[in-house]
């Protein structure tokens, strides 16, 4: 925790916080009280934004440029966490791209890419901060940001589906090795999720989805908050599924050439989770 004036605040470190559910996780976060340290790569001025809205809610929020595909960026950028933050009490690891190829286009190259920052990262960063946890005896939280396609298979994506499906496996072994130590680690898989404003246009997709809308980063950013809070001390080891029923029904998705010329857009309905400012 940081101190503030004569208040004691819980603090956060957030990878990939520069844009979309990066963004949504550390607002929300930042109302619930903390401070907050994110990296960022190819969009600084996203993580600027985002610290203004942090500071703006009565946060603090620490910048820490990091290409975390890159060897030892997980570890650096974990370092400065820590040093910036002077304690981690919760940890997201969301930083990610998604990928789709066919099998028979695929690379090293690119498999190199996605498992580098997709997959090698989260356990980098999650060893790095925990071992800060454990040295601390601080009873922490992680959470790692997975995906619906983890549960569900597309023909589009399997290396980005399938290492999020990795990460699922992965969690549940992790939560097991840290339970004792008494750090909690879930995973939030999104299911689709607007990441850029304005939202668009309406969508095959959206009217598809048994909660008629697109999710927002405040969903996902709820769904966090709630799993690394006190209301959620006996939860560990699962993955919450934040999608709206989308894979309930086994529906397919549009195919991915349409979507990448039209992008996935509905407006979210006036109901649907935003930010409450006081």
């Amino acid at each position: 925790m940081t101190e503030t004036g004569n208040a004691t605040r819980p603090t956060a470190y957030i990878t990939g916080g520069s844009s979309g559910i990066g963004q949504g996780i550390a607002l929300v976060l930042a109302e619930a009280g903390y401070d907050i340290a994110i990296t960022y790569n190819a969009r600084p001025e996203g993580a600027q934004w985002t610290a203004e809205q942090v500071t703006e809610l009565g946060g603090t929020c620490h910048l820490i440029a990091a290409a975390l595909d890159q060897p030892e960026a997980a570890e650096i950028a974990a370092a400065e966490a820590i040093r910036l933050l002077g304690r981690v009490d919760v940890l997201v690891c969301n930083a990610g791209v998604t990928r789709h190829h066919h099998i028979l286009s695929v690379t090293g190259e690119e498999l190199d890419f996605l498992y580098n920052l997709n997959y090698r990262s989260y356990l980098l960063t999650t060893g790095a901060i925990t071992r800060h946890m454990v040295e601390n005896k601080i009873q922490g939280s992680v959470v790692w940001i997975t995906s619906s396609r983890g549960d569900r298979a597309y023909p589009t994506d399997p290396q980005y589906g399938g290492l999020k499906a990795a990460l699922k496996r992965a969690c549940e072994s992790v939560a097991l090795q840290l339970a004792p130590e008494g750090i909690r680690l879930n995973c939030v898989a999104p299911g689709a999720t607007y990441t850029r404003w304005p939202y668009g246009q309406p969508s095959e997709l959206a009217r598809r989805i048994p909660l008629k809308r697109l999710g927002t980063p405040i969903d996902i950013g709820n769904a966090v908050e709630f799993l690394c809070s006190d209301r959620a001390t006996y939860i560990t080891g699962i993955t919450l599924r934040v999608d709206g029923g989308l894979v309930l029904p086994g529906m397919p998705e549009r195919n991915f050439e349409e979507m990448a010329e039209t992008g996935w857009g509905t407006p979210p309905p006036l109901n649907a989770p935003t930010l409450k400012r006081s």
